[in-house]
């Protein structure tokens, strides 16, 4: 079988782009190695009301769980900030649903997607990629024009082409829980910060309403493991959790790494989580690997259109990329970077001097959930954060 596309991964960054091929006409197929679109889903779900909107996406009410105005900010000795606007800032969605809607979409542009579809590897010929194998019972070649991996962090296909890949050490495990049952304000995201909490990153409980919570850990190790003592042993999250039900459990891989340097080679582009398009100040790439990705189908079909070389014009992607996001994600990578530094005491002064030294009015009026550069670049160039730095500085861990 000859498709224009064919698109490797069926999470929000391969349907999006997808969907933008499919609706100028080209004939794309998206491969998902999942029985169903959306499981297991590995995903906090909180998405920015902003991103949303810079997506192009309204969704249903039916894939809306909550929203929440702003978040609480704990350090390692309990003290605390509130980040909020006094607007709801962010939804807390089902991320099974919001998969199966984006599909849904894609397919009333005319995409097919397949389930059940598991690649196995490209197929070559004359030097170039000419389509991919299934695995299966009998194996099935497909092929395209053009392919789009969207596989995700494990970047087995992307590497296989010669594309860089996501670094290991840049792949925390994450672990979940869906909680009922619970003591918590339904308007607030909460974030716990610490080594002995979470190294490397943070936890987090995300209301869902009605006394329903996720509560989840990403960590640079045994991230289940620190998830259930922070629940049995935490001062704040024990309390929180005090009577709680877990209805579900999920596990799985946070990105604190930058891009990947090329993301076209050839008839290949690789998009989303592939690419390393993740915020690494919060794990999160719905909403900048799908802004991404749209781009991304919107240059493959241009790329289908001409009688030149497909990689010229899909190479026009590296750069395009880069400009929209390469240095909101360095800004990003870099705040993750030094936060992690610090030992306890570290944090604790951070938190403790944003609260005394009015840095939260710099947050709340230059903050984006999303593009969070231009508060990083603010905050950088205020003289109280200068003050804050210095008197952190000392609590580097000297470990790292």
């Amino acid at each position: 079988m000859k498709h224009d596309a064919i698109v490797i991964g069926a999470g929000p960054a391969g349907l999006l782009a997808a969907n933008e091929i499919a609706k100028r006409g080209y004939s794309v197929q998206v491969l998902e190695e999942h029985e169903r679109v959306g499981e297991p889903d590995h995903c906090a779900g909180l998405l920015s009301t902003s991103g949303l909107k810079r997506l192009g996406i309204k969704l249903p009410k039916d894939i809306i769980q909550n929203t929440v105005a702003g978040a609480r900010i704990y350090s390692p000795a309990g003290h605390s900030i509130l980040v909020e606007r006094g607007k709801r800032e962010a939804n807390v969605i089902d991320r099974k649903k919001f998969d199966a809607w984006l599909a849904s979409r894609a397919i009333d542009s005319g995409s097919e997607v397949t389930t059940k579809a598991h690649v196995g590897e490209f197929v070559r010929e004359k030097g170039k990629v000419k389509g991919v194998r299934l695995r299966g019972e009998k194996d099935t070649e497909l092929d395209a024009r053009v392919f789009v991996i969207a596989e995700g962090s494990r970047c087995v296909l992307s590497g296989s082409v010669g594309l860089p890949v996501v670094q290991k050490s840049n792949k925390y495990p994450a672990y979940q829980y869906e909680v009922s049952g619970v003591d918590i304000d339904d308007n607030i995201v909460e974030m716990f910060y610490g080594k002995r909490v979470a190294p490397g990153f943070f936890a987090w409980i995300i209301p869902l309403g009605e006394r329903r919570a996720r509560i989840g850990l990403a960590a640079r190790d045994k991230s289940k493991i620190r998830l259930d003592a922070l629940m049995r042993n935490h001062r704040i999250i024990s309390d929180r959790m005090k009577g709680a039900k877990i209805e579900r459990s999920l596990g799985g891989i946070v990105l604190v790494g930058t891009p990947i340097s090329k993301m076209t080679t050839e008839n290949v582009v690789a998009i989303g989580d592939t690419a390393g398009i993740v915020k690494a100040t919060t794990g999160g790439g719905v909403i900048l690997g799908g802004m991404t990705a749209r781009v991304a189908g919107k240059i493959v079909a241009d790329s289908l259109s001409t009688d030149d070389a497909v990689n010229s014009t899909l190479s026009q992607y590296n750069k395009k990329c880069k400009s929209m996001v390469f240095k909101e994600l360095g800004m990003m990578h870099l705040a993750q970077r030094a936060l992690t530094s610090l030992d306890d005491k570290g944090i604790d002064s951070v938190i403790k001097d944003a609260a005394t030294m009015g840095l939260l009015d710099v947050v709340k009026s230059e903050g984006d959930m999303d593009l969070q550069g231009k508060v990083i670049t603010r905050l950088l160039k205020d003289p109280r954060m200068i003050l804050t730095g210095l008197r952190a500085i000392r609590y580097i861990n000297p470990f790292l």
